[in-house]
């Protein structure tokens, strides 16, 4: 139906409909966020658009404007009582979406509803704040192309169709993907991450490992799939047995919990005396989850340090601050080392040979290898839980009262990880051997050239001290499951029916779909997420580009991208002169079709040029004469059997020159309105 085809008479409830694109953009846009939101407001949500859709289906009235200024303060007001801040990304993101309903609830007319979709630009871009996987950003994408196939209804209401809108978005966007490659790989990149100081959401606090450690307490994480850390090895992967991934040093034993030793001073910190062994090192990356923590997962002991990183006097490396965004490092350890062989303080001495109230028949049970040399209890500990009829689990049951240990031992005798630790780590106590638990993770997947790392394979082994030796490494587990270390945990567990197909040994379809997802994720966060300023400076020298100053590369990223948007434009206008032959009569009469559009003079859909210009005249009366002498010769210039070039180089000035002042016209309206 063209602009000037017979309507109804407008009456009392006539309403203007919303943009379908538009519509639906922004509602999806605003249910995305919904997991971001206060839970007061998910109802609020849910209601405003359930509202908005019956009345373009129903007709249902628009909430009154008294209703919308309410809900307005009350918004905010809980935004502000919900975070105690409007600033921030949790709290203005809260803000943006409420207000994006609220427009939405009263959006009625054209300069509405291209203020909505300017917050819907926003609403979209806001989504990366909280997550920026490829799933999120793709999502993001296709909300995206939705906004810009509104926006091209919007501007040209002649065009209802939706597909030629979707078309028209693809190709801007199209044309636009090599001008963003561009901005991306050049543009110089600012120090930290991308949008500033972010806020943790709690699934990125999810760390897997805590600063405590109750035997049952892994159980949690034993069927958790999601990934912990990836790591990518500076040459040959080290084997299985070797992938102990060191994060906390727990010595003191609380109640059965076991507490970690966290340094709450990191300029007064002191590093362990460590001797790591000549030609035993290894150096490689590590890409780590987001965990709100600063622990860093390591492999045996580090020996040279990413940077803002220290080294505690356990030999745990933690970050100077909060590790709420992923994080990639890279790493240097000695995988065969002396930690404090020399001598251990009186201090941590009687720290790591304390013993709980409980547990007497623990005691008892260490008694007799009391005096023996230290390796040689810890042999006739290990040969006790292999020989006793011990068993591994995953679902060992809770251990009450206040001898745990004691039941553990010589009662269920099964138990994960964290039960063998702690038993091994106090009977080696009871015997006078100084001792503590490392929690951390064993072992990993490896997934074309890089290792995955679980929260499933978090693990718990001890230590032990021995004179001239120092520090000592020793897992019980090995004793009762050797194939969680050696085969790794998802053999150990195969038997557990609550474990998930993607922690299953087999190649099941779901175990390949994971893989495969991992490592899609696994370039994502690489070659996208990663492509830090250093990556930056490191692929700029490939190029010769080397010792660029900032200002020199914003110069440099500027003057490529011109030169990008020129070569896009010439190819993107060639191609359109080959889909669409533009005859040179048409291309003189254009630019004053376009001037017309521009003082709201479009051509409607089936109107003759004759009729168009007429139109055009009785809007334009003092540009009547040269209206029509311009149709005229552009009428003949169609359709005569000879227009000669004289005739045709007079159409085109007379065109070009009513273009011009029609363009004048409309800027002193514009001006004057203003």
């Amino acid at each position: 139906m063209t602009p000037n085809s017979a309507r109804p008479a407008p009456q009392a409830n006539h309403r203007m409909h919303l943009d379908i694109p538009l519509g639906v953009v922004i509602g999806f846009a605003i249910l995305a966020h919904l997991t971001h939101m206060p839970v007061w407001a998910i109802p609020l949500v849910i209601a405003g658009l359930m509202w908005r859709f019956f009345h373009e289906w129903r007709g249902w009235p628009r909430p009154p404007q008294f209703l919308l200024i309410s809900l307005g303060f009350m918004a905010g007001l809980g935004v502000f009582l919900s975070y105690h801040s409007l600033w921030g990304r949790d709290a203005g993101t809260a803000l943006l979406t409420l207000a994006a309903l609220l427009k939405l609830l009263e959006t009625r007319a054209t300069r509405d509803q291209n203020a909505l979709l300017l917050l819907g630009f926003f609403l979209t871009i806001s989504l990366l704040l909280f997550d920026q996987s490829m799933t999120t950003t793709l999502l993001t994408l296709i909300l995206f192309a939705g906004l810009i196939t509104a926006w091209i209804g919007l501007s040209n209401p002649n065009l209802t169709a939706i597909k030629p809108r979707i078309r028209a978005a693809g190709g801007l966007m199209l044309a636009g993907l090599p001008i963003a490659i561009m901005l991306f790989v050049l543009f110089p990149r600012p120090p930290g991450a991308l949008w500033g100081t972010q806020q943790p959401t709690a699934q990125q606090a999810k760390t897997g490992l805590s600063d405590s450690l109750t035997a049952g307490e892994f159980e949690q994480l034993a069927t958790d799939d999601a990934p912990a850390f990836r790591v990518s090895f500076q040459g040959a992967m080290i084997p299985p047995a070797e992938r102990y991934w060191r994060v906390l040093v727990m010595s003191r034993e609380i109640n059965g919990t076991w507490h970690a030793k966290i340094p709450h001073s990191f300029d007064t910190l002191t590093p362990p005396d460590l001797f790591p062994s000549l030609n035993h090192e290894i150096t490689y990356t590590i890409t780590l989850e987001p965990s709100e923590r600063r622990w860093m997962p390591s492999l045996a002991v580090p020996i040279a340090l990413p940077p803002n990183t220290v080294l505690s006097d356990t030999a745990s490396l933690f970050s100077s601050r909060s590790l709420i965004d992923r994080t990639r490092y890279t790493v240097t350890s000695a995988t065969q080392y002396r930690l404090e062989p020399n001598t251990l303080s009186r201090a941590d001495r009687i720290e790591n040979l304390t013993l709980p109230k409980g547990d007497p028949q623990l005691k008892l049970l260490a008694q007799p290898w009391q005096g023996l040399p230290a390796l040689e209890i810890r042999d006739r500990i290990l040969n006790y839980f292999h020989t006793k009829g011990f068993s591994y689990t995953l679902r060992p049951g809770k251990l009450t009262g206040d001898n745990r240990m004691d039941a553990f031992l010589f009662q269920t005798k099964k138990g994960y990880c964290e039960h063998y630790a702690s038993a091994f780590t106090l009977l080696m106590r009871a015997a006078g051997i100084p001792a503590r638990i490392v929690t951390g993770y064993q072992g990993g997947e490896v997934i074309a050239d890089y290792l995955l790392v679980r929260q499933a394979d978090a693990h718990a082994w001890s230590e032990i001290w021995v004179e001239g030796q120092g520090w000592i490494q020793v897992d019980p587990t090995t004793m009762v499951a050797p194939e969680r270390i050696d085969t790794g945990f998802a053999n150990a567990a195969a038997q557990d029916d609550t474990l998930p197909d993607s922690l299953r040994g087999n190649e099941s379809i779901a175990r390949q779909w994971a893989k495969l997802n991992d490592r899609l994720e696994n370039g994502w966060n690489q070659y996208i997420l990663g492509y830090s300023g250093s990556t930056q400076i490191d692929f700029l020298q490939n190029f010769g580009l080397k010792n660029l100053n900032t200002g020199m590369q914003l110069f440099l990223s500027l003057m490529a991208t011109l030169l990008t948007w020129a070569g896009v434009f010439f190819v993107w206008k060639k191609i359109s002169q080959a889909n669409h032959p533009v005859s040179n009569a048409e291309k003189a009469w254009q630019p004053l079709e376009r001037a017309l559009q521009r003082l709201n003079l479009p051509r409607h859909a089936g109107e003759t040029l004759a009729a168009y210009i007429e139109r055009a005249a009785n809007a334009l009366p003092t540009h009547r004469t040269q209206l029509k002498q311009t149709q005229s010769l552009y009428s003949q210039w169609l359709f005569a059997a000879h227009f000669g070039k004289k005739s045709q180089a007079l159409a085109k000035i007379k065109a070009k020159n009513l273009a011009r002042q029609l363009y004048w016209l409309y800027w002193r309206k514009k001006l004057i309105r203003r």
